[in-house]
């Protein structure tokens, strides 16, 4: 079959072809028809966060259609649309039982980050991983349900947030404008913040009710949006993880709001522990989500209510081409690879 191959970290993918995956027990070999970039891939290929074993197939946000069971697999059936849950455990634990399988302590590895991925024409993965893509959903869609749409869900439902309540979605990325629908379709008000007019664009498309360029918004602006004698929003988002985007989030949270991080970047925060202690400032973290927050988010956009946005969509003979597009950060939205 034909892959992208990283063999080298810092160096471009190498299209080539390699041995179909082989099915062990519990496993099913699916025919892959999309796959989404993430960021995640770029840090992947620097060397940054994650380091696979070389050579590696990434592309964590697959969907295709299964063409091969294990013969003690019951669960998933030839011929069926199915997206991965990327977090592959060996066995419960307190955050599996609980619903948190992005935290599992038992954990093998993840589709296309530790383990091989979907820039390629066929993955494997476990069948209890596997979930039905419904009929309304597009493959490239559904691909993004492993990532980029079960943040955005997971990240809403850690901030508790409340209709007519406020918040800030720091970065209108691929992410972000899923999060700005969700939170939207929750009746919470958002202000949408990026730092090209073409994201805000989207951003209001979206249904932010206010935009503005991050280098721009001062934090009166945010105060006034978070309404009358409000010192700022009950929520920010922060989905670009600078050291200076954290400072800027915390200088638009009110007392005793929240900060929570999805952005990942190898810097620290640029927030002083007195500005923390004494406003009472909670900064909790958010990474992918679990299997009932990826079967609420295929349900969603079923229904309409999550449509991400597709900037651009290559063959898998592109991906480099692809992989620079969204390194460039010029992508208004996800970028897809079709193969």
């Amino acid at each position: 079959m034909k892959a992208a191959v990283l063999r080298e970290i810092g160096k471009p993918l190498v299209v080539e072809d390699v041995p179909l995956p082989q099915l062990g027990p519990g496993e099913v070999l699916i025919q892959t028809h999309t796959c989404g970039i993430c960021r995640t891939d770029l840090h992947i290929q620097d060397g940054l966060a994650y380091v696979p074993s070389l050579p590696h197939v990434a592309g964590h946000e697959p969907a295709g259609v299964v063409v091969e069971v294990s013969p003690d697999v019951t669960e998933v059936r030839v011929g069926q649309r199915v997206v991965p849950h990327l977090f592959v455990h060996s066995a419960e634990c307190r955050y599996t039982r609980a619903g948190h399988h992005a935290q599992a302590t038992h954990l093998q590895g993840i589709l296309g980050v530790t383990l091989p991925g979907g820039f390629a024409e066929f993955f494997k993965a476990p069948a209890r991983n596997c979930l039905l893509l419904p009929d309304a959903v597009p493959f490239d869609f559904g691909g993004l349900t492993s990532c980029a749409v079960v943040t955005a869900v997971h990240a809403y439902r850690k901030s508790a947030l409340q209709a007519n309540d406020s918040a800030v979605v720091l970065g209108a990325g691929g992410i972000g404008l899923i999060l700005i629908q969700v939170l939207r379709a929750a009746g919470v008000r958002v202000l949408a913040l990026d730092r090209t007019p073409a994201s805000l664009i989207q951003a209001t498309q979206a249904g932010a009710q206010q935009t503005g360029l991050l280098e721009q918004t001062m934090p009166d602006q945010v105060r006034a949006f978070a309404g009358p004698d409000q010192d700022g929003v009950d929520v920010v988002f922060e989905l670009v993880g600078r050291a200076e985007s954290m400072k800027t989030a915390a200088s638009f949270v009110r007392r005793g709001g929240q900060i929570i991080v999805l952005g990942e970047e190898a810097e620290f925060p640029a927030i002083d522990t007195i500005q923390i202690a004494q406003r009472e400032l909670r900064i909790v973290g958010s990474r992918n989500g679990g299997l009932q927050d990826a079967r609420d988010a295929l349900d969603w956009m079923a229904q309409g209510v999550i449509r991400p946005v597709i900037a651009s969509r290559f063959p898998l003979e592109q991906i480099n081409e692809a992989l620079q597009v969204v390194r460039s950060g010029q992508a208004q939205g996800r970028v897809i690879v079709v193969i």
